[in-house]
């Protein structure tokens, strides 16, 4: 449950996932609480006056720390996040968003591309600490094999829990790739997935990668009432 006014809390670190990606660490409130999936919004002072932004929280309900990872491009409002100390308060509001999988879902497929996977990230990590046994295969787009946000570590889940399948689908990747490549599509999916009628499927990005990716669920058939979908404003 949100505080009245959100929360007041300190900046701990930052990390850079993938080239022109930032994470950005937060302490988490005492009684802060929230489903996978679900954003904040994020107050701070930039060089253009205070600015809130929503950003979905990438880690799992149960981590002890509030985590967040977005394309740095040069704003004032990225800029000012990029220049944050340890130490250093912003505020914190929320959670929102109903981005969740529907109660009773066992098998989940993501389409997903670059930072459009931070709502998968925390229902995936969070599936991982808890031993749920959610059956997952996440479809992850992007350039190459150095521009993968949180691959190491979607990869490592697959390498341990047969039920989690990371698929890679890379633009322009360097010699000896062997992986899928180009962009997803609904022949690369059906490589995958036999039975598409058996999942639930997060369609999670800027507005260009959802249009795509309605285009290819139309094409495997898939009905909207077995989509979740959330469009990640502010990209183009």
């Amino acid at each position: 449950m949100e505080a009245p006014g959100g929360y007041e809390v300190a900046f701990l670190s930052g990390d850079r996932p993938a080239p022109g990606t930032g994470t950005f660490r937060f302490e988490k409130p005492a009684g802060y609480s929230f489903t996978p999936g679900q954003f904040l919004r994020l107050t701070l002072a930039t060089r253009e006056g205070e600015q809130t932004k929503p950003f979905t929280s990438d880690q799992a309900p149960a981590d002890p720390f509030l985590e967040m990872t977005t394309r740095l491009t040069g704003s004032a409002f990225k800029d000012a996040l990029e220049s944050l100390q340890p130490g250093d308060t912003v505020r914190v509001t929320g959670p929102y968003g109903s981005m969740t999988l529907p109660h009773g879902t066992t098998k989940v497929v993501f389409l997903v591309g670059g930072v459009g996977v931070t709502p998968a990230r925390s229902i995936i990590r969070d599936a991982v600490q808890r031993g749920t046994g959610l059956e997952v295969t996440l479809f992850y787009g992007n350039q190459d094999q150095d521009g993968i946000p949180f691959g190491a570590e979607f990869d490592s889940y697959a390498a341990t829990h047969p039920e989690i399948v990371v698929v890679h689908v890379l633009a322009a990747p360097r010699p000896g790739w062997t992986g899928e490549t180009g962009f997803i599509t609904a022949d690369i999916v059906r490589r995958h997935i036999d039975d598409t009628s058996a999942w639930h499927w997060v369609v999670t990005g800027p507005p260009a990668m959802i249009d795509a990716m309605q285009r290819v669920l139309a094409d495997l058939g898939v009905p909207e009432d077995r989509v979740s979908t959330e469009s990640f404003a502010g990209y183009a």
